[in-house]
């Protein structure tokens, strides 16, 4: 029929559309032809649209809202009329920016104890890690004492030295992410208060006798027995 043509897609998408996670994204798909081309889309896999998805044929608008990573894919515009078919594609990736799923709290700890902080985030692409000390960098620090694995901070055999506001740094291409957490330690002079000797043990003869000596302290300290006036000094017994 004269003046009839088939359709004529006057769009191209870009190779890779990103899209973040819980956004809306539109795609448009405009065509030429006579008479009039319909436009309807399709999933490359052959998944069905979900409830969300809105496609609007009079304007070739595809919509979906709140943008998941189970979005992801190759979109097909396709345009038809009695003169023949057309299409062109079009790909969504799904991202997005770190979102802490655990931090560090604010700790007390003693001298020489061990410090384990661990920090995870959800992220697309997966997040890398740092951690900072009072702004700077850890690396600086003594590195036979800490250790930074992924989201996980250890720090032994800790000392006043390692007072500090400490921060955990997440991040990919997309954002970063901070969070603060507070170490604290302290130095206790020996205290018997919480785990005293019992005044009185009664033990069978020949027999074997146990006693306990649990001070608190910080840090650890130098542990000697006396019998009355005399040191204790070890034997076979």
């Amino acid at each position: 029929v004269m003046g009839e043509y088939e359709p004529k897609i006057e769009v191209q998408f870009p190779e890779v559309v990103p899209v973040a996670k819980s956004s809306t994204v539109k795609l448009e798909c405009f065509a030429l032809g006579n008479p009039v081309p319909t436009i309807s889309w399709k999933r490359e896999d052959g998944v069905p649209f979900g409830r969300k998805v809105d496609m609007n044929k009079a304007s070739g608008v595809l919509e979906i809202p709140y943008f998941q990573q189970e979005d992801s894919g190759m979109y097909e515009c396709i345009a038809e009329n009695s003169r023949g078919r057309n299409s062109v594609k079009g790909k969504l990736s799904f991202y997005a920016p770190p979102q802490l799923t655990e931090k560090p709290q604010d700790v007390q700890k003693t001298i020489d104890d061990t410090l384990v902080w661990e920090c995870k985030a959800n992220a697309k692409p997966k997040p890398s890690y740092g951690w900072l000390k009072n702004g700077e960098p850890l690396d600086h620090m003594e590195q036979d004492r800490v250790e930074v694995n992924n989201g996980v901070l250890t720090i032994s055999n800790l000392n006043l030295a390692d007072i500090g506001m400490y921060q955990c740094v997440a991040e990919n291409k997309h954002g970063r992410i901070f969070t603060n957490a507070e170490l604290r330690v302290i130095a206790i002079a020996p205290d018997f208060s919480q785990n005293l000797l019992k005044a009185q043990t009664l033990a069978r003869q020949g027999g074997d006798i146990l006693i306990e000596c649990k001070p608190r302290m910080s840090p650890r300290g130098v542990i000697s027995w006396r019998k009355g006036k005399e040191a204790l000094r070890e034997s076979h017994r």
